[in-house]
């Protein structure tokens, strides 16, 4: 299960992840990651159960590892935990290299 983090840093996880995921989640109202997490599972089910291809090109779109989402799609349970998972994770890559690249 996600760590909590600094609202702080949490913010423009929330911006970035709104924005490349189509949600309107407000950094007000998430206030740890694991927060983020739970309303980001709830998404994912939703696609997984309505709306498969939207998930699919969103994944893609993220450029979420292939190898990784194959991993969670074998599983028999939890994959819409495990996608969301992945979907953070590589948000925060993003920010990251973002930053590190900012200052050149």
């Amino acid at each position: 299960m996600p760590q909590p983090k600094k609202a702080d840093n949490l913010i423009p996880l929330v911006e970035i992840t709104n924005k490349d995921v189509g949600l309107s989640l407000s950094p007000s109202v998430i206030l740890t990651e694991e927060d983020l997490h739970k309303a980001l599972t709830r998404a994912v089910e939703y696609l997984l159960d309505k709306d498969f291809e939207k998930l699919m090109q969103i994944l893609y779109r993220i450029d979420v590892s292939e190898t990784k989402v194959k991993q969670a799609f074998g599983l028999e349970q939890h994959v819409a935990e495990q996608i969301a998972q992945l979907i953070i994770e590589r948000e925060q890559q993003k920010i990251i290299t973002r930053a590190k690249y900012k200052g050149l």
